[in-house]
């Protein structure tokens, strides 16, 4: 699944080997040229695979009928929840409008464990009443290390911390890994692959720290 077409989304998508795609890329995308069935994200979508349930929350069959309607408020909206309990949001780059038209259609429906912050962290996004819907245990962040456009803002990070969201952010975290059927575990690969210069190393019988 491809939320929207811009190219931090669905840059490297051509080099992925899938016998079928969905996404809320228009008819003449490149990525939709080829012979890979597509099929259009559209809310009420839902299908399990494996014990795990998968529900397409955003956009419905309208918005795509909108004029100029913004890359952003097509991303197709994923949750992802398994007969655990363990469950997980995935948002796209949906801004303050869709999160509104989310929280009055089904707030209930929102509710998840893990929240990946909708557009990066951007402050166009992560309104207060969809995180109090949502109402994540940990937020995740992707975003660039010095990101130029300031993701993650910080008024949006103020307002998870407001709400004791413990937040992980992939330009200081790395990939953030979670393995919820491990006993809960969950962790940075920066913390468990540290650069090179970072290695402890043993010499002369001291443990030292290379530079």
């Amino acid at each position: 699944m491809l939320s929207h077409r811009d190219a931090d989304h669905v840059g490297g998508a051509a080099a992925l080997p899938v016998a079928a795609l969905s996404s809320s890329l228009e008819a003449s995308h490149p990525l939709r040229s080829g012979r890979v069935p597509h099929m259009r994200c559209e809310a009420g979508q839902h299908w399990v695979w494996d014990g795990v349930s998968f529900t397409v929350l955003h956009p419905r069959a309208e918005d795509y009928e909108r004029p100029a309607a913004k890359p952003n408020a097509l991303s197709c909206v994923l949750r992802v929840a398994d007969a655990q309990g363990h469950s997980l949001l995935l948002t796209g780059d949906i801004e303050a409008e869709q999160e509104e038209r989310l929280v009055q259609g089904d707030a209930a429906a929102l509710a998840s464990q893990v929240l990946v912050v909708p557009h990066h962290g951007s402050k166009t996004s992560s309104t207060p009443a969809f995180l109090d819907a949502v109402a994540p245990q940990l937020a995740v962040v992707q975003a660039g290390y010095r990101s130029r456009y300031g993701h993650p803002a910080p008024p949006v990070l103020a307002r998870y911390a407001e709400r004791g969201i413990v937040v992980r952010r992939s330009d200081t975290c790395g990939a953030w890994r979670w393995q919820p059927g491990d006993g809960e575990a969950a962790y940075c690969e920066r913390d468990q692959r540290a650069r090179y210069w970072q290695h402890r190393l043993r010499h002369g019988g001291a443990e030292v720290a290379t530079r």
